[in-house]
């Protein structure tokens, strides 16, 4: 059966890796491809803005929205030059929820600099799916997405770190972080478990106004995330971070279930976390591109530090609350 015309459409929109837009019409959405630079404003709103598009549904799991958001995010990876899992495999990673549901995590890399830390991973990921009837998760979880997709970029441009960095968006959270698990329990491509030293996780990100404060959650005293987290705020007076408290319940559970550790970035929603009121015309852009830079920060922080992330690791041990 043919695919409506409004997701044809909506195809038809995405535009080629050179940027240049393809909708003639000022009040159509774009999604250009590759942006000049990192934490540009317009651009993440236009990610948001598409993502979180009725269009889209919500980006439930095995539907067309969801595929559609899926290449919107591989095409971006694509884009950035981002290394894929494999020629085979490309920037997918297949598998089939506990509904049922096919659906995929969109993964790259940038290999870490020939070096003895660089067989070190370092994860920073942001779901990519929501709840659809209605609910189109801007802030749940586009906002993440869209910050994962220019931190992606400024470390593009920055060149190799010192670790490798996968940056990773998540299938299936929604029904109990399933693409999480996924990744960690067959890591796809020549990627493997045991190598990842650090979690950097994000998920609603676009809701300071609710409370002002964005928590680092997993940034724990005596951890190098804590460090990370310390060097960085005082850069950002105009944020409060919250530091110290534990969190199980998004994608950073797959990693601090097993000894990994972790921070985990989110702003709290008082009045529409899965809603239908969480849409793309709420989300405080301004602090989320301030939140997307700081998450960046700590994360080069983290792919660059001299201390021994591997040996912090404590593997078949539960971590998310120390």
């Amino acid at each position: 059966m043919p695919a409506p015309l409004s997701l044809v459409l909506l195809v038809a929109l995405l535009p080629a890796c050179t940027g240049a837009p393809t909708c003639e019409d000022s009040a159509c959405p774009s999604v250009p491809e590759c942006p000049d630079a990192a934490y540009d404003e317009a651009v993440m709103r236009a990610d948001v803005a598409y993502l979180a598009s009725p269009e889209l549904g919500g980006r439930v799991p095995g539907t067309e929205g969801d595929a559609l958001a899926v290449e919107m995010v591989r095409e971006r990876f694509a884009c950035l030059g981002l290394t894929p899992l494999s020629d085979a495999e490309g920037y997918e990673q297949l598998f089939t929820d506990a509904e049922g549901r096919e659906t995929a995590n969109v993964v790259g890399y940038l290999p870490g600099e020939t070096g003895a830390l660089a067989q070190d991973i370092v994860v920073v990921s942001a779901h990519l799916d929501h709840l659809g009837r209605g609910r189109l998760g801007a802030n749940d979880n586009a906002s993440g997405v869209s910050a994962l997709l220019s931190i992606a970029q400024a470390f593009a441009t920055a060149g190799p770190s010192a670790r490798t960095v996968v940056f990773a968006a998540f299938g299936s959270e929604e029904s109990g972080m399933e693409g999480a698990m996924a990744f960690m329990d067959d890591p796809p491509g020549d990627l493997a478990s045991g190598d990842v030293v650090y979690n950097v996780n994000m998920d609603m990100v676009g809701s300071y106004s609710s409370t002002e404060i964005v928590y680092a959650l997993g940034s724990f005293r005596g951890t190098a995330g804590r460090t990370a987290v310390d060097a960085h705020a005082g850069d950002y007076p105009e944020l409060d971070v919250g530091r110290g408290e534990p969190s199980d319940q998004s994608d950073n559970y797959e990693f601090c279930s097993r000894g990994v550790p972790y921070l985990f970035f989110w702003t709290e929603d008082l009045e529409c976390y899965h809603e239908t009121c969480d849409t793309a015309d709420r989300v405080d852009y301004p602090n989320l591109v301030e939140i997307a830079r700081l998450t960046g920060e700590v994360a080069t922080e983290l792919a660059n530090s001299a201390d021994d992330l591997r040996g912090a690791v404590r593997p078949d041990t539960d971590v998310c609350g120390t």
